[in-house]
């Protein structure tokens, strides 16, 4: 049982070890970034930092030291070389074979650039694990990573931050200077040892070199874009039209995308990590590299996604108008960019204007003179038509000394006037009868025979006075009944043939 026991207890030990470099490996990958490529966060000599803060040795390959990328950093360099040697007049007079070559290496150049900047965010999260037992704080304080980078070069090893402050005051701005240094002087932090120091420096010297490379692709980037497409550059800048050649493939596939697609090319997906607050680029959630435009950022933040869609639109034209001159081989100008730049700059100034208030205008001066009507008959008839009565001019005059009715309908107008006492209930004026003239259409000789007592249906009846009886109903169509008898002696259908001449 005994021996059993220790066979099982050194199998168990030679087992542990595998474990531990699975674990390891599995780390690795854990840490690393967040698309692009595939490189571990090291330190400039290619050692890895475990949390515990022991220092393995365990060696990968830098990005640095990648073939690819060594490739075409010298084939820029002979690019560049080549340009040098040619006369500054015949700088721009380039064959067709060697546009396609440069071309291609800015499609490069811009995959390198967008792997140097994960590698540049891996090697600041290196160095800040490496240099928080020392200054914690410092972290929080600068988010940058080159001038996280350049702090630690001047304060190193010195607890004492203040003896530095003449040093950062050439990087750093004074607020920062003063926070640097009441959180110095309150940290917990302790001094690093020889090897730790030598590490910190090591990894420095990488970040060193990755912002060098970083800026020489740049550079190289944003000289041939300005010639291969003015007209963009001069919209959005040189570094965001190769970024945008990059994403889409060249000159004329961006050339194939409508606006509403150009608004969101280069925007990042939403992952975990992200919306936890992790991103390495921070960028809008519905726009990608165009809210990076100068245009755009110099707008407010209410009127960044508006002017996203204008620079998009006008992006497309400038794009196929770059396209258009290098397929039929004429003068490549950035005429039109400049013009659509000036555009959208002078439109965003005016929506950044406050609304104009509302005039208050005054009201138009009255006109004090009656106006001269043309006399006439048909004036006289219109005025007759539209004439007060008598009844309502009594009820509008109000009589002197008078109380009438309430006081409260009194003070409201709401009196019957004249008509309500006795000195003008008589209505003793006289009145002068006028004949109220009558318009004489079709329609209206129609209403005053349907009115008049000649046209009946049957069931209308007309008052008589007679001298014997008086007041009599007499039936107005008896007579036309006794009419209608004599006709029809005559003419009706069973009259048949009668002398009209009297009987013998």
């Amino acid at each position: 049982m005994a021996d059993a026991l220790l066979d099982d207890l050194d199998d168990l030990s030679d087992v542990e070890p595998e474990e531990e470099t699975s674990n390891d490996y599995r780390a690795g990958d854990e840490a690393k970034g967040d698309g692009g490529t595939n490189y571990d966060a090291t330190m400039g000599d290619g050692t890895n930092v475990s949390n515990a803060g022991t220092v393995k040795t365990k060696h990968r390959p830098r990005l640095l030291d990648d073939t690819s990328l060594k490739s075409h950093l010298s084939s820029l360099r002979a690019v560049k070389s080549v340009d040098d040697e040619k006369p500054s007049a015949n700088v721009d007079a380039t064959t067709k074979e060697e546009d396609e070559h440069q071309h291609v290496l800015i499609l490069a150049s811009n995959k390198h650039l967008v792997s140097l900047g994960h590698e540049i965010h891996r090697t600041h999260s290196e160095l800040c694990h490496q240099y928080n037992p020392k200054f914690p704080e410092l972290e929080e304080l600068l988010t940058d990573p080159f001038k996280y980078r350049a702090a630690i070069g001047i304060i190193q090893n010195e607890m004492d931050v203040t003896k530095s402050n003449e040093e950062l005051n050439e990087i750093l701005t004074s607020n920062q200077i003063i926070t640097i240094s009441v959180a110095g002087s309150t940290t917990s932090g302790r001094p690093l040892t020889d090897d730790e120091l030598r590490s910190l420096n090591a990894t420095c010297s990488y970040l060193d070199e990755l912002k060098s490379i970083q800026t020489e692709l740049t550079a190289f980037v944003e000289s041939r874009m300005e010639r291969w497409a003015p007209s963009v550059c001069a919209l959005v800048g040189p570094s965001l039209a190769a970024q945008l050649l990059a994403s889409t493939g060249g000159l004329a596939e961006l050339t194939k995308i409508p606006a509403c697609n150009l608004q969101l090319v280069g925007k990042h997906k939403s992952t975990s990590a992200s919306r936890g607050g992790m991103a390495t680029q921070v960028r809008s959630q519905h726009a990608g590299y165009l809210m990076e435009c100068p245009l755009v950022a110099s707008a407010p933040n209410y009127l960044k996604m508006k002017a996203v869609k204008a620079v998009a639109g006008k992006l497309a034209l400038a794009a196929r108008t770059d396209h258009v001159n290098v397929e039929s081989g004429r003068k490549r100008t950035s005429a039109v960019g400049r013009k659509f730049h000036d555009e959208l700059r002078a439109k965003f100034g005016k929506w950044e204007e406050p609304d104009k208030t509302q005039v208050v205008k005054a009201l138009p001066k009255p006109d004090l003179e009656t106006k001269k009507r043309r006399g006439g008959r048909r004036i006289r008839r219109l005025k007759e038509r539209f004439e007060e009565t008598e009844m309502m001019k009594q009820a509008n005059r109000r009589a002197f000394s008078a109380e009438s009715g309430e006081y409260g309908d009194d003070a409201m107008g709401l009196t019957l006037g004249m008509l309500d006492t006795k000195e003008g209930g008589a209505m003793r004026n006289t009145v002068e009868k006028r004949k109220m003239r009558q318009a004489n259409t079709k329609a209206s000789r129609k209403r005053a025979v349907q009115m008049s007592s000649g046209a009946t249906n049957g069931l209308a009846s007309s008052m008589v006075f007679t001298p014997v009886q008086g007041l009599e109903l007499v039936n107005p169509d008896a007579n036309r009944e006794r009419i209608r008898q004599a006709n029809a002696k005559w003419f009706s259908d069973n009259a048949g043939f009668q002398s009209a001449l009297p009987k013998k």
